[in-house]
């Protein structure tokens, strides 16, 4: 196993049971220590993704816009691909009042800070993605989130206990593609995690049974299916989401529940689905062999309508069934974009039938059709809006 692999697995492990039992180093009565870092899942898309990030911020209520307090200032630009892996970038540490928050904001910077980006260059905007030729795109964060980017999470601090949180970026969600020409958008797909509260999976994907070759980047994600949903799109959802480093391993951090484990590699083979529970301080260890399938097909989706200028976006869900070795009826998604400008955006697929769901703004209810993928074959998704 890698030995980078190891060294953060470890380090993960040792988080994750310290974060069953902690206390702090407050010696005030009625005080605990709060300390909030940031980690992101990886992107095989992008060399860097940069946000600005001016503070960082809870709040006692679950409704009021007023109360909120400081737990630093960090005025720095971060790329979120630094922080993958279970690397984590810490946002700060305060001795904060005991008692029950509800809240937690990331207010974003308006202006980038004065280092310098992976190109070797100042930084041009505030947050920006650098892709793969090295060309950048400005990313523009909706209005919803320009007093900061808010999640409502419950959680204590004891008095002279310490409390960690982290805020679970996704990067694959969380960037917005306008094309060459559109408007990229900065979505925020961010989750909060308490560490005493969280369960940790690991594990790692070959291209056989032991002892295999690793399948790099190959995309493990932890997901819910309730076959109910009156909404389409509600059916199968993404708890978090990872890609497998140069040793096949990945780690994820959930909390605690069943799930459906996918490990989905592209398109050259058949993804597999594993059904689990994550228990809090019991880390999990979940190892997969990928078996290789047919030559790929293609689905484009082609979106026209798109007005210009405005922060509209979509997001194209591909699914199929897989039974998750629970015999029952059960849906998996493969991959999920999101796009903010008109084109014809091409997806590689397995041969199968699949299930592709289209929601967002500009769609007034969720579109929902099933379309046959073969090798070799192309089949046109159309979304008129």
């Amino acid at each position: 196993m890698n030995p980078r692999f190891v060294s953060i697995l470890a380090a993960l492990v040792f988080l994750a049971l310290a974060g069953c039992s902690s206390s702090s180093d407050s010696s005030d009565a009625n005080f605990g220590d709060l300390t909030v870092q940031l980690t992101d899942a990886p992107s095989p898309d992008y060399k860097a993704v940069y946000i600005s990030v001016n503070q960082v911020e809870v709040n006692r209520s679950a409704t009021d816009e007023n109360g909120w307090q400081v737990v630093d200032i960090v005025n720095e630009t971060i790329n979120l691909l630094d922080y993958t892996g279970g690397l984590l970038k810490s946002l700060g540490t305060r001795e904060m009042p005991a008692g029950v928050y509800n809240q937690v904001r990331l207010v974003l910077a308006s202006a980038p800070d004065e280092q310098t980006n992976i190109l070797g260059s100042l930084h041009p905007f505030a947050h920006y993605v650098v892709e793969l030729d090295d060309s950048i795109h400005q990313l523009t964060v909706p209005s919803e989130d320009s007093s900061g980017v808010t999640r409502t999470k419950q959680f204590i601090i004891d008095t002279n206990a310490n409390v960690e949180l982290i805020l679970d970026f996704d990067v694959m969600r969380s960037v917005v593609q306008g094309g060459d020409t559109g408007q990229w958008f900065l979505k925020s797909i961010l989750e909060v995690l308490d560490t005493r509260e969280i369960a940790l999976i690991s594990g790692s994907v070959t291209d056989s049974p032991t002892p295999g070759t690793a399948l790099q980047g190959t995309r493990v994600s932890v997901q819910t299916y309730d076959g109910f949903a009156t909404d389409p799109k509600n059916r199968v959802i993404t708890i978090g989401s990872t890609l497998t480093d140069a040793a096949g391993s990945y780690t994820l951090r959930v909390p605690e529940s069943t799930y459906n484990l996918v490990a989905y590699n592209d398109n050259e083979f058949s993804p597999l689905c594993r059904r689990i529970t994550a228990l809090t301080c019991t880390p999990l260890t979940e190892d997969f062999a990928l078996t290789g399938t047919n030559p790929a097909g293609t689905l484009t989706v082609r979106i026209t309508g798109f007005n210009a200028g405005n922060e509209e976006s979509i997001t194209v869900s591909v699914r199929r069934d897989a039974p998750c070795g629970t015999g029952l009826p059960n849906f998996i998604e493969l991959l999920s974009e999101s796009y903010s400008a008109d084109g014809d955006y091409n997806i590689t697929l397995p041969p199968n039938n699949y299930t592709v769901v289209a929601f967002g703004d500009p769609i007034s209810s969720t579109i929902s059709n099933t379309w046959e993928i073969t090798s070799g074959g192309t089949r046109i998704f159309v979304i008129n809006l």
